[in-house]
Order: C-alpha cells, then sequence, then structure tokens
C-alpha cells in the first residue's frame, strides 16, 4: 500500500501508477460525457470545491472553486443576452457558450488530474511515478506540487496559476479569438464593470476584484489578476 516519505499511508491510491492516474482522470472522463457545457460546470465546480475542502493547503484548487462558480455565471450571461440587450448585437451566445466551456473543460482536464493524484496517494508517489515514465505530468506543475508538499504554500499556488493562465488558457483564447475579441466589446460597451469577478461562491457582482486597466486576453495580466484574486481569497478565508 503506497505511503509517503512521512508514512502516512494512501489507502484508496492503486499500487500500479497506470491506473492511479486513470483514477485521478476519472472526474475529467465524466464531466467529458457532458455536453452542455453549463451543466458540466457544476459538475467541475463540485469537484474543485470537493478536493479544495480535501486538500486545504492547495490555495490554487480552493481558488479555482470560485473561479469556476463565476465562469458559469458568466455562460449564463450570455444566453441571458437576448435581441435587445446590446450584448447580443455583438456576440453570438452560442459560441460565447462553446468558448467559455473549452477554457473550463481545458483548465479542468489539464490542471486537475495531478492534484487529484496526489491528494489519492501523496506527492513522493507522484513524483515516482513519473520519474519512472510510467505517467507524464508538466514539469511546471510538478514544481508547483512540490512547492506545496514542502509546505511553501503561495509559491506553488503561482507556479501552477501562470501554468493555467499561460501555457494552458492561452491556447483556449487562441482556438477562439474572435469569440473573446466580440465578448471583450460587449463587455466594454454594456454598463458597469462586465470582466471583473468576485470570490464567491454564487452569482453576484458585488464585491468586483477589480480587472482595472489589465488586458483579459494578455496571458501576463491573467497571472497579475490571479494574483488579486487569490489575496482576495485569503483575505475572506483567513489564509
Amino acid at each position: 500500500m503506497p505511503q509517503d516519505a512521512a508514512g502516512e499511508v494512501y489507502s484508496r491510491c492503486p499500487n500500479n501508477c497506470a491506473e492511479a492516474m486513470a483514477m485521478a482522470n476519472s472526474e475529467v472522463d465524466l464531466m467529458r460525457r457532458i455536453s452542455n457545457p453549463i451543466q458540466r460546470n457544476v459538475g467541475i465546480t463540485r469537484s474543485y470545491q470537493q478536493l479544495g475542502a480535501a486538500m486545504p493547503d492547495n490555495w490554487w484548487v480552493r481558488l479555482a472553486g470560485y473561479v469556476s462558480v463565476q465562469g458559469g455565471c458568466a455562460m449564463r450571461r450570455t444566453q441571458a443576452w437576448d435581441a435587445q440587450t446590446l450584448g447580443r448585437a455583438v456576440v453570438n451566445p452560442e459560441q460565447a457558450l462553446a468558448a467559455l466551456g473549452d477554457a473550463n473543460i481545458t483548465i479542468f482536464e489539464s490542471v486537475y488530474p495531478p492534484n487529484k493524484f496526489m491528494h489519492e496517494c501523496g506527492y513522493a508517489r507522484l513524483k515516482e511515478c513519473v520519474e519512472s515514465g510510467e505517467i507524464e505530468v508538466d514539469e511546471d506543475i510538478m514544481r508547483g506540487l512540490e512547492q506545496i508538499d514542502q509546505g511553501n504554500l503561495q509559491a506553488g499556488a503561482d507556479i501552477l496559476a501562470e501554468h493555467e493562465q499561460v501555457d494552458v488558457v492561452q491556447q483556449v483564447y487562441d482556438r477562439h479569438a474572435d469569440v473573446f475579441d466580440d465578448l471583450g466589446t460587449a463587455e466594454a460597451i454594456m454598463p458597469g464593470d462586465q470582466t471583473s469577478i468576485p470570490i464567491a461562491d454564487h452569482c453576484t457582482r458585488d464585491n468586483l476584484v477589480s480587472l482595472g486597466d489589465l488586458d483579459i486576453a494578455n496571458p501576463q495580466d491573467r497571472v497579475t489578476y490571479y494574483g488579486r484574486l487569490i489575496r482576495r481569497m485569503k483575505a475572506l478565508e483567513g489564509l
């Protein structure tokens, strides 16, 4: 039965590395079977929230639960735009839903499984499986999880977030460049701040974490915005 360096037993962890990763990927497989992005977002959000509760020292996962909630809220807002709204004049709701849904599932399937593996089997086992070549995990994710395992919680979360925004999310922006440009235009002409999000587990436009003059289409600006979001989360949760 797998143990970590401190001798903690991980009773749910399979002895086989491939089986352990398959277990970590099982929620991704389940989410992939849900075709409706809004319904899928509910499941993805629940997975983040449950893992965040189980791994309280993993601040990236905890923040992902909040951000996924707000991603679902953004999906619903685009579908509420009708022919009489300014947003509908600029954005195709079906294309907007597809782009936002793509971002939600792409982040989940790219970053969530190694975090889940670490929870179920420990970082030492994850590292062993990667170094043996039995499974593949992005080296930046491994660096981030190593920092978390060593107790460097902010450093670990920052590494995971930069990988998420620069290497993962940017691919989604590139796939849906015109749609995200249209969303930005629509949000700019509609009243109020339509781009910033709050740290909240429900849909609200109160207590937004201001994006300010950052460009959400710029990966480094998104990393900077992540920093603002995690600072707000830590303040609200007393971390």
